[in-house]
């Protein structure tokens, strides 16, 4: 498979979560032939640790937003994605959360060939990057039954599935041409993923055992990992657990240690 990774430019909102953009940017240069454009927006950390640390990163490019930050964090990721896409230089646009992982040395490749497959496709990725236990989809579909979910399944009428921003490659040139932005008042991606599709394209949802295989996703990362966020206690609870170890996995240890992925 011949590397692609050039004409991509990955765009990472962050906000104070130091051991996830370690973890994440030091899997992409890790796991990536050929370095693409990396562009990682601040949303005002501050005097945080993790804004010091991005600073010593040699291959990214570091927007810091200061101010006119969007109160609710949803809001701020978004503006932070559109600030990413402007001043990106590539064909094909990456969105990527700090709490998602690269574990493949194709995933990029990967992702790339999805996207190529025609000319028509202008956006490839999935709905959530997890895969739910028969015992959790029956819950759920009884939740449904009585009432008592707060919103329809998704994949119903109801509720769609759309290409989520956790890893979602586009064609810039079709953002462009139809106008598409991610601040909008829906879910990072929903508006995008139907403009794109209204206007004559193609965006298409990726098996997510098949992703499962390139990137990890840890949902709700920097929810759980900053608290005053608003995360409920339960999110917070389990999240946790399953960052630890993720994190204390021999292969992600070495990863995560290796101050070597930071330098060019």
């Amino acid at each position: 498979m011949s590397s692609k990774s050039a004409d991509v430019s990955i765009i990472i909102p962050h906000y104070k979560t130091e051991s996830l953009a370690r973890l994440c940017l030091r899997s992409i240069r890790h796991y990536t032939k050929e370095l693409p454009e990396v562009i990682v927006v601040d949303n005002g950390s501050g005097d945080d640790p993790s804004l010091e640390y991005l600073r010593q990163v040699e291959w990214i490019k570091l927007i810091e937003r200061k101010e006119n930050i969007g109160k609710a964090p949803a809001d701020a990721h978004k503006e932070a994605m559109d600030m990413g896409i402007a001043a990106s230089t590539k064909p094909f646009i990456l969105s990527f959360h700090t709490d998602t992982i690269a574990v493949h040395p194709e995933w990029l490749d990967w992702l790339t060939l999805q996207l190529e497959q025609t000319p028509e496709t202008a956006a490839v990725g999935s709905y959530k990057l997890e895969i739910k236990s028969k015992w959790q989809l029956c819950l759920k579909s009884l939740e449904d039954i009585l009432g008592l979910g707060q919103k329809a399944q998704a994949g119903t009428s109801e509720n769609p599935m759309y290409i989520r921003s956790h890893c979602a490659l586009y064609r810039k040139d079709a953002l462009e041409k139809l106008n598409l932005h991610f601040i909008s008042p829906e879910t990072a991606g929903r508006n995008i993923h139907f403009g794109l599709i209204e206007g004559g394209y193609q965006a298409q949802l990726l098996p997510v055992h098949q992703m499962l295989r390139y990137v990890v996703h840890l949902n709700h990362g920097t929810m759980v990992m900053l608290p005053e966020l608003g995360a409920r206690k339960k999110t917070i609870r389990k999240g946790r657990g399953r960052i630890h170890r993720f994190l204390e996995t021999p292969q992600i240890q070495k990863i995560y240690n290796n101050e070597a992925l930071d330098k060019k």
